[in-house]
C-alpha cells in the first residue's frame, strides 16, 4: 500500500537485522524465518496467526517468535500499525550465552512461552536492544544493552 514503509539495518558486527515498519491492510503472507524474532508493537493493532492462534498485538506488546514458526501479518484496523523488530541467529545466540555464564548445557534450544507479552522489563530490554543496534550507538552501549536482553 502507499502508506507503507520500512527501515532495515544490517549490524556490521553481529549481523543482527533490524526492522522499523509501518503497514495497513495485508502486511504479508504466512512465512517463517531460520532465525529468532523479538519486536514490539509500537502503534496500532498488528494482527497474526501463530502457533495456531490468532494474536492481536498492541501498542507496548512484545512478540516472540522462534525458529521454523509459520506466522502472517494483518493490519485490522484503520491506520495500520508500526512496529520494530529484530532477528537473532540461534548460533549466534548459544556463542553469546555461553560467553556470558561460566557454565552453558551442552545442548539446549530457547524456548519462548508466550508468542505475545506486555512483561514491563523484557519491553524494555528489546526497545533498548533495537535502539542501540539501528542506531548504531558505542559498542559498549550495543553490548550492554545486549547482554541486558
Amino acid at each position: 500500500m502507499a502508506n507503507d514503509w520500512l527501515e532495515l539495518r544490517q549490524h556490521a558486527e553481529t549481523g543482527i537485522e533490524t526492522i522499523k515498519a509501518h503497514f495497513e491492510g495485508h502486511a504479508f503472507d504466512p512465512h517463517w524465518h531460520d532465525s529468532y524474532l523479538v519486536g514490539i508493537t509500537l502503534s496500532g493493532t498488528q494482527q497474526f496467526h501463530c502457533r495456531r492462534e490468532r494474536h492481536r498485538s498492541q501498542p507496548g506488546d512484545a512478540f516472540l517468535l522462534e525458529p521454523g514458526e509459520i506466522h502472517d501479518g494483518d493490519a485490522p484496523v484503520e491506520g495500520g500499525f508500526t512496529y520494530l523488530t529484530f532477528y537473532l541467529d540461534e548460533h549466534w545466540l548459544t556463542r553469546t550465552l555461553q560467553g556470558l555464564y561460566n557454565s552453558t548445557p551442552g545442548s539446549y534450544t530457547l524456548h519462548f512461552a508466550q508468542t505475545l507479552t506486555r512483561e514491563p522489563q523484557l519491553v524494555r530490554a528489546i526497545g533498548d536492544t533495537f535502539a542501540s543496534l539501528h542506531n548504531d550507538e558505542m559498542k559498549i552501549v550495543q553490548q550492554s544493552t545486549m547482554d541486558n536482553l
